[in-house]
């Protein structure tokens, strides 16, 4: 695009409108992704998060992505910081920060009212004045070879105690990359015995299927046979989901259990809509869910 035919006051002007154009479309943009976020609609285009939605489906950086969600959300509790936000008085870099140097939804408010038109550099001058608390640095990642990442985390004074303690009791010159290894690999298994009942098969009778309570046997075999979130495939905070409702008269047998993750779980009790409606439709519903019941 070529503006060299415009007049220096037309050049001045347009851009002017321009961003304040651009700050009206991020505040809408925020308003949808809130109402996304709250529907869990992403689910439904199989991410297992908000922001993996924004990251492969709409194209913003993770770190745009990011900003735009901690705003969201906090806009979700906060609405009037909204004509804030389209005014230029707060940007999502300095929201983002605000929000990583408090949970506290009413220390939030107070210092968001205390950065209004502060550089980055400054709202971190004051949010350490206010809080006296330095921001947390951010993990980062990079790879470096086809099967090796390098990974650049702040530890506690207690877990890099622990690194060098599982070191010296081992009697082997193991790498940080080795403990992890072992550390993580007997979390795994205690997490996977204790919330998935990978444990042996006991020979008392299962209980009842007609049970809420799915059985220890059913956890083992849906676990063994999903491994990770049945709709998006995410294997974060994973959940044992009955597909056809038991409200509804669905069994804890293993063809009626599946993993789900927190967020697509959360979005598949929005869809059945077994609250009160006289409009919903069982057939309908049965339909749906049969049709997306993923191929033995």
């Amino acid at each position: 695009m070529k503006l060299s035919h415009l007049t220096n006051k037309t050049l001045l002007t347009d851009i002017k409108n321009l961003v304040g154009n651009e700050r009206r479309a991020t505040l809408l943009i925020l308003h949808h992704l809130k109402e996304i976020d709250r529907r869990k609609l992403y689910s439904d285009l199989k991410f297992s998060s908000l922001f993996m939605y924004c990251v492969y489906e709409l194209g913003y950086s993770e770190s745009a992505a990011q900003r735009r969600i901690v705003a969201a959300r906090i806009l979700r509790n906060q609405p009037e910081i909204g004509h804030k936000i389209e005014s230029g008085l707060l940007t999502l870099t300095n929201i983002s920060q605000v929000v990583s140097a408090t949970k506290n939804e009413n220390e939030q408010k107070k210092i968001l009212s205390e950065v209004e038109g502060l550089s980055k550099k400054q709202c971190e001058k004051k949010i350490f004045e206010i809080t006296g608390n330095v921001l947390p640095q951010k993990e980062s990642t990079k790879r470096v070879s086809e099967n090796k990442m390098k990974v650049a985390i702040v530890l506690t004074d207690e877990t890099f105690e622990l690194i060098e303690k599982v070191k010296n009791l081992s009697g082997k010159n193991l790498s940080t990359d080795e403990v992890l290894n072992f550390a993580l690999t007997v979390a795994v298994e205690k997490i996977e015995k204790t919330k998935f009942k990978q444990t042996k098969a006991r020979t008392s009778p299962p209980p009842a299927e007609v049970k809420r309570t799915v059985s220890s046997k059913t956890k083992r075999e849906v676990y063994l046979r999903d491994k990770k979130c049945s709709n998006c495939g995410s294997l974060k905070n994973l959940n044992f989901d009955h597909r056809m409702p038991f409200a509804l008269g669905g069994l804890s047998t293993i063809d009626n259990i599946r993993l789900l993750c927190e967020q697509c779980n959360q979005r598949f009790r929005m869809r059945a809509r077994l609250r009160a409606n006289p409009k919903f439709n069982i057939d309908r519903f049965l339909k749906e869910q049969e049709c997306r019941r993923p191929p033995p």
